[in-house]
């Protein structure tokens, strides 16, 4: 007993010296614990900040490389379902003009039906659907190959949503995941396009794909196993995943794919037909293992670097305790905003070596701190006096550019007017005359209404040049294009040179015959100008015209209707100039 007991004093008594020396240290009662805890934590604080970026950076990097195996991953996928869907979509496109020609040609659809859908043997299902939603003609992939599927013969499909689709909107449609109970019970998707002949709609063409092969496209680029890959519709429905046992087929999409946040990197990448292709990581692999033992390694490190910081510190705060001080007090004196270089002196102490350069280099660092304390308070004066001057540097230049940007939108307005008008006569010039006849000519084919264009051409108009001269003859050009702008006077008519002595008049919701009598007035104004012309048949200026008007069948053009006009426009002079002739 005695034993235990003498033996039990002497550990309380050294745990208490312990607990006595720990709160000397921690106090900071005086300038020795106090540097031994600066220099401990001025160690470790570049230790704990490497520590700390060592951790994070490896965190950061893996997650890195793990967003970019997904993006990677995802943006292949991506490509190589759209490419899959666009050969397929393109396989409809063949068909549909097959059916076209062979509609001319009496051909057999069934039999093209059952030749695209053996080029293309991964579409499960192909077939042709009348407009009333009756199935014509179909085709089944069975065991790799593709046969004729009599029995669908009749089927009714006009309620599925790729039929009202393909019905509504042209071009090849992608429908959503479904199930075909008379084909199969594996879902599918169906790419479907309606065939025109004649400005009917003739057929519908219908192409299945099972959902295992768009994942098997998309899953084949995948960079690492440890992502999963899934296929969305514009509903958020999977058409399939990777993990189909966790996300099937028909199954609605978590909502956490489409968050703008979420805890693993995750990348959404749209494809055709409003799809969504997305890609995640099923899991870590070793990240969270190689994480603990970084962090351990950096909690021993810490640990060591904390004993070995105190031990030295403890010794360099005895050694500059004192000098310290006295150094701190001598600082702590002195006015810096005051201070000249004369009032620096450096006399003997008996202080360390060390402590008497750490005196020296802060004496000759205050004659620094005052040498740039006179400079900056000189080039604080400089400074002021350029921001001025360089303020009205800018405001002059700013007055320049400002100027300079006004006359080149005057320059470029007045660019963009010689441009559209023709400069002799003021009228509108050939391109904006053939801009406005593309125009309205497309105009009045969509809404069925009636356009006209009547040509014009000055009689006998070299030897006019040749009696009077050119300057003479510009006069005339000026007064016939007088007449014309005149006689444009409803909104949407439009005068225009066409070239030389060549006019143009644009008539839209105007009639042949209602073209007829304008051209008829312009050429009797002209007419009754009475501008002398010795080597014209009347004495005096006359103009010939040719109207015709835009046809609505599938063969026309606004070059046509040119042409029609001008054909009149030649009938008009070979019947005695003078006239206007439709």
């Amino acid at each position: 007993m005695s034993e235990d007991n003498g033996g039990a004093a002497p550990r309380s008594s050294r745990g208490g010296r312990i607990r006595a020396w720990l709160r000397r240290e921690l106090s900071g009662d005086d300038l020795q614990s106090q540097i031994t805890l600066a220099i401990a934590i001025a160690a470790m604080v570049p230790m704990i900040v490497a520590v700390c970026v060592v951790v994070t950076y490896q965190g950061i990097q893996q997650r890195s490389a793990a967003a970019n195996e997904v993006e990677t991953s995802v943006r292949l996928g991506a490509t190589a379902l759209d490419e899959y869907l666009a050969r397929h979509a393109l396989a409809l496109e063949s068909l549909g003009r097959e059916l076209q020609a062979l509609e001319r040609t009496s051909g057999d659809p069934a039999r093209a039906l059952l030749d695209v859908h053996a080029v293309y043997a991964s579409f499960k299902t192909m077939a042709l659907i009348s407009p009333r939603g009756e199935v014509v003609a179909a085709t089944e992939r069975v065991e790799g190959k593709v046969h004729p599927a009599p029995e669908r013969m009749g089927q009714a499909v006009w309620g599925r949503e790729y039929f009202r689709h393909a019905m509504s909107e042209p071009g090849v449609q992608i429908s959503g995941i479904f199930v075909d109970p008379s084909i199969d019970a594996e879902p599918v998707v169906a790419l479907s396009r309606v065939v025109t002949i004649g400005d009917q709609a003739t057929y519908v063409i219908k192409g299945s794909l099972q959902t295992a092969s768009l994942v098997q496209r998309v899953q084949g680029q995948v960079v690492t196993p440890t992502i999963c890959m899934a296929i969305v519709d514009g509903l958020q429905r999977v058409i399939g995943s990777s993990e189909h046992e966790r996300w099937p087929p028909l199954s609605q999409a978590p909502a956490s794919w489409f968050a703008d946040v979420d805890e693993q990197p995750r990348v959404r990448r749209a494809i055709a037909g409003g799809w969504t292709v997305v890609g995640g990581l099923v899991h870590d692999t070793g990240g969270w293992r190689n994480t603990q033992t970084t962090q351990l390694i950096a909690l021993s490190t810490l640990l060591m670097g904390l004993l070995v910081a105190y031990m030295v510190g403890r010794w360099i705060a005895g050694r500059v305790n004192g000098p310290v001080t006295a150094l701190i007090r001598e600082l702590r004196e002195l006015d810096l905003e005051s201070l000249s270089e004369a009032e620096l002196s450096d006399p003997e102490l008996d202080w360390p070596t060390e402590i008497r350069v750490l005196r020296r280099k802060f004496l000759a660092l205050l004659v620094k701190m005052i040498h740039a304390r006179d400079s900056q308070q000189e080039l604080l004066a400089q400074s002021e006096e350029l921001r001025f001057a360089l303020h009205d540097e800018v405001m002059s230049r700013q007055a320049i550019i400002q100027e300079k940007t006004v006359a080149l939108e005057r320059a470029n307005q007045t660019l963009e007017r010689l441009a559209r008008i023709d400069g002799l006569t003021g009228l509108c010039n050939r391109r904006v005359f053939d801009e406005e006849l593309t125009r309205t000519w497309r105009a009045a084919i969509r809404d069925q209404q009636p356009l006209s264009v009547v040509l014009i051409d000055v009689d006998h108009f070299k030897a006019y040049n040749d009696q009077y001269g050119h300057l003479i003859g510009d006069d005339c050009l000026r007064a016939v294009g007088r007449v014309l702008e005149d006689a444009a006077r409803r909104p949407g008519d439009l005068a225009a040179r066409f070239g030389g002595e060549e006019f143009a008049l644009l008539l839209p919701r105007t009639d042949l015959a209602g073209a007829i009598r304008i051209g008829q007035v312009v050429v009797d104004q002209v007419r009754e100008l009475k501008i002398e012309h010795v080597k014209a048949p009347l004495g005096c200026v006359t103009i010939s015209a040719g109207v015709a008007q835009a046809t609505t069948d599938a063969q026309a053009t606004p070059d046509k209707l040119l042409s029609a006009a001008d054909a009149q426009l030649y009938v008009a002079k070979e019947s005695g100039r003078n006239r206007c002739m439709g």
